[in-house]
């Protein structure tokens, strides 16, 4: 019998997850069972659960394989020369989810699932310190493009990661579940704040 290529298993992943996010879109994690996602895969019982032991590692993967993309798109702004201003790196990121997404209203019922599984909080858990990572080695470059001494730098950015991750998990979550967020006013005040100014202590 051939063995089934390592190229083949991807496919087939991506294949279940792709399903299962049409799925989580339509009605949530909550309300959508292993039998949605193998009628809207189109597979059999058999082929989902060779790949995903149950619902909850499912999600884990698919939660995992949307904001590790995002993460790929801010090490590619970081890459950039001149660097990008920070509003536009947090635009790509938050605009980023919403699309892959169909919407946040699915990231906030993630944060949600992750408070009470362990499996979750783990994955999501090791993105925060991903993204901030990211975030800080983006701010520390952005600083020194600014005139900063890398020491400055990094202690600026050290101190102001944590708030503009929460700027965009509050984008999230407002515009999940505010019926009047206005997204571009967001963005637009975020315009506002001096970044550069921010303390280094």
């Amino acid at each position: 019998m051939p063995k089934v290529s390592d190229d083949h298993r991807a496919e087939r992943r991506r294949q279940i997850a792709a399903a299962a996010l049409r799925c989580f879109a339509r009605k949530g994690f909550e309300g959508t069972s292993m039998a949605d996602i193998i009628a809207e895969s189109g597979l059999s019982a058999g082929a989902i659960y060779l790949h995903y032991a149950n619902k909850h590692e499912l999600i884990a993967h698919v939660v995992g394989d949307v904001l590790r993309g995002r993460g790929r798109d801010l090490e590619g702004l970081s890459e950039l020369d001149p660097l990008p201003h920070p509003v536009q790196v947090m635009r790509t990121f938050v605009t980023g989810i919403t699309s892959e997404l169909g919407g946040t209203a699915m990231m906030v019922q993630v944060w949600g699932l992750a408070a009470r599984e362990p499996e979750l909080a783990l994955v999501i858990g090791e993105f925060i310190g991903d993204l901030r990572s990211l975030y800080a080695s983006y701010f520390r470059a952005w600083f020194v493009q600014a005139g900063l001494t890398d020491a400055a730098a990094g202690a600026r950015a050290d101190a102001i990661v944590p708030v503009v991750v929460g700027i965009c998990q509050g984008y999230l979550l407002q515009s999940a579940i505010a019926p009047a967020f206005d997204a571009e006013q967001y963005l637009a005040a975020v315009e506002l704040l001096d970044f550069a100014a921010a303390p280094a202590s």
